[in-house]
């Protein structure tokens, strides 16, 4: 087999369930896909993050695996919904520009703060900024970016940006008015899962109807 073959299927390996032995979730920090009676499902694992939600269902071929059901949970709980107030106030004196800012978790405290990124260029439809460098044991829970006086949408660039990473992004809007609009999302490797944000906080609920069933049955 190709060396680079190899590479790839090591760094994201295809799992079938077993149809009458326990299934073992992902332990190490990763992502897998998981080929089960019912289709195929990706599997995630972070420091902050476990999620396991499927991709494809099929019901026409019987396929000799077990199932499993769909999970998401944040290690924290919930992101704390002062200091998406924080950056929101931030985000106010900065209208019409654009801004940015990072919501990291500590692992080993527990902790949370808000980071604000250097950057490069802002203006009422963009924001380019330099990656800050984080403490350790720190990871990036929620990258945030306002749209000025602009609803709360992800952007086809946002897509772009977004792609390939897993982290929670936000977008507040509307920033010009007394009550502002948000929009937030999971972002697991190129599939965006909405996320409900209410009076408590950010939490591991999905908001609404995002495509993907809770099973595939």
């Amino acid at each position: 087999m190709d060396a680079r073959d190899i590479a790839l299927q090591h760094s994201a390996p295809v799992v079938t369930v077993p149809r009458y032995g326990g299934f073992t979730p992902l332990v190490e920090n990763g992502h897998r896909f998981l080929v089960t009676g019912d289709g195929l499902w990706l599997e995630a694992r972070r420091p902050w993050l476990y999620l396991r939600v499927p991709l494809v269902c099929q019901k026409s071929v019987p396929m000799p695996y077990g199932w499993v059901g769909r999970e998401l949970s944040l290690s924290f709980g919930k992101i704390p919904r002062h200091l998406v107030i924080e950056f929101y106030r931030f985000a106010l004196d900065r209208c019409p520009e654009e801004c940015v800012g990072w919501i990291v978790w500590h692992a080993g405290s527990g902790e949370m703060r808000l980071v604000f990124p250097t950057e490069e260029s802002t203006g009422c439809a963009h924001v380019r900024y330099r990656r800050p460098l984080l403490d350790e044991d720190e990871h990036l829970v929620v990258d945030l970016h306002s749209h000025g006086r602009l609803s709360a949408f992800f952007s086809t660039q946002d897509d772009r940006d977004d792609r390939g990473e897993f982290k929670i992004a936000g977008v507040i809007g509307n920033c010009d008015r007394g009550q502002c609009s948000t929009a937030f999302r999971l972002c697991a490797n190129g599939l965006f899962l909405p996320l409900a944000f209410d009076e408590t906080g950010l939490s591991g609920q999905t908001g609404g109807n995002d495509g993907y069933p809770s099973s595939c049955a």
